[in-house]
């Protein structure tokens, strides 16, 4: 009877089939490994990519800065020229205020109305005259309140007196003068309204 050793046979096989395994091993692990350096080739550009665009938007944030520091700066040059313009405007108006309340005052009275006493006191004018009627100083009064450069105008006092043989209104009025009410506005209304002119007074009043 013939006798075979099939041992010699199966340790090759077990031999051939660890060597299998051991390159199906090596391949799994060689893919793994490049998996993981492909992973972390991309996660690395997209950080360098998310750094880029970090580096971009503060680039961006220091020129907002630089803008928002010049326009501050800008505004703060803006208001302290308008600042200096309302001191100029007041003072031009403060200069020209009793040129323009003399001009207003002319362009008011009506017909025989005489101004005999003009004082200013810390922005009120206090106003004598007289009339040849009540109704001529009440219409005086009122072009008086349709002045935009006045306000408050006020009749204190009116009284007959007896001037050379003449029975005559004497009348005392108070009125404010904001010169910087409506500006503009009294150069229109003198445009619209026709300038009347006062008639001779009949004794010697002296404006003050």
């Amino acid at each position: 009877m013939i006798r075979i050793n099939l041992l010699p046979v199966r340790e090759a096989r077990r031999a051939a089939n660890m060597r299998k395994q051991g390159m199906l091993l090596l391949m799994a692990a060689g893919a793994g490994v490049a998996i993981c350096i492909l992973i972390s080739t991309w996660m690395a550009a997209r950080i360098a990519h998310e750094r880029s665009l970090v580096t971009a938007r503060e680039a961006e944030l220091k020129k907002l800065e630089a803008t928002m520091n010049e326009v501050k700066k800008f505004q703060a040059e803006q208001q302290e020229i308008e600042q200096k313009l309302a001191i100029i405007g007041q003072i031009e108006a403060a200069r020209m205020g009793p040129v323009k309340i003399m001009d207003e005052l002319a362009t008011r009275i009506p017909q025989r109305v005489w101004l005999t006493k003009i004082v200013e006191k810390g922005g009120t004018l206090e106003i004598e005259g007289r009339s040849i009627d009540a109704e001529v100083v009440a219409d005086f009064v009122v072009a008086l309140e349709e002045s935009p450069m006045l306000s408050n105008v006020d009749l204190q006092e009116t009284k007959l007196e007896e001037v050379e043989g003449l029975k005559l209104s004497d009348f005392k009025l108070t009125a404010q003068y904001p010169f910087l009410k409506q500006a503009g506005a009294a150069d229109n209304a003198k445009g619209k309204r026709p300038v009347g002119r006062a008639a001779p007074a009949p004794s010697k009043g002296k404006a003050e």
